[in-house]
C-alpha cells in the first residue's frame, strides 16, 4: 500500500514537470508588477532559449488577457519604461501550449501592433495550465517572451 501510494505520488508530481519546467524555462524570474494588469515575463534574444533561466533580459513584457480571448503584449525596458515599437515589426507570431497525458500540444495565432501593444485572439487552451510563447522581431533579431502556467 505504501508503495502504491508512493508511485502515485510521484506520477502526480511528473504530470505536470513539462509545464512546470518551462517555467522560467526562457529567461530569470522576474518579480515586475505589470502597469496593466497583466503578468510579466522576461523577453530574451530566441538564439539563447538554450540557456534557460542564464538567458540575458532584454526586454520585459507584460501579457494582458481578456474575457474574449483577446490578448494584448506590451513591451518595457528593464526599468519597467514602456519601449518605443518604431522598430519592431508590425506583426507577431503568439503560440498557446498546453500539455496533457505528456503530449505537448500547442495552437499558434497572430497578433498585430496596435498604437501602444501587440493585440491578437489567442485560441482556448484545451487544458490548465497552459502557456503562451510569443515571438516578436526587432530589426534582424527574434525576441521570445514566455508566459508560462497561465489558468
Amino acid at each position: 500500500m505504501k508503495r502504491l501510494l508512493i508511485a502515485m505520488t510521484f506520477v502526480a508530481l511528473s504530470g505536470g514537470a513539462r509545464l512546470h519546467a518551462h517555467d522560467e524555462g526562457h529567461g530569470p524570474k522576474l518579480t515586475d508588477m505589470g502597469q496593466q494588469g497583466g503578468v510579466v515575463s522576461p523577453v530574451i534574444d530566441k538564439k539563447e532559449m538554450s540557456k534557460g533561466v542564464k538567458a540575458n533580459v532584454v526586454y520585459k513584457a507584460e501579457l494582458v488577457r481578456f474575457d474574449d480571448g483577446k490578448v494584448s503584449v506590451y513591451l518595457y525596458d528593464n526599468d519597467m519604461e514602456p519601449l518605443d515599437l518604431a522598430k519592431f515589426k508590425t506583426e507577431a507570431k503568439g503560440v498557446v501550449e498546453t500539455e496533457k497525458k505528456g503530449k505537448i500540444s500547442t495552437v499558434p495565432f497572430a497578433l498585430k501592433l496596435e498604437e501602444d501593444a501587440f493585440t491578437g485572439k489567442a485560441p482556448k487552451p484545451s487544458i490548465k495550465p497552459f502557456n503562451i510563447d510569443v515571438t516578436l522581431t526587432e530589426g534582424d533579431r527574434e525576441l521570445l517572451a514566455a508566459f508560462d502556467n497561465l489558468d
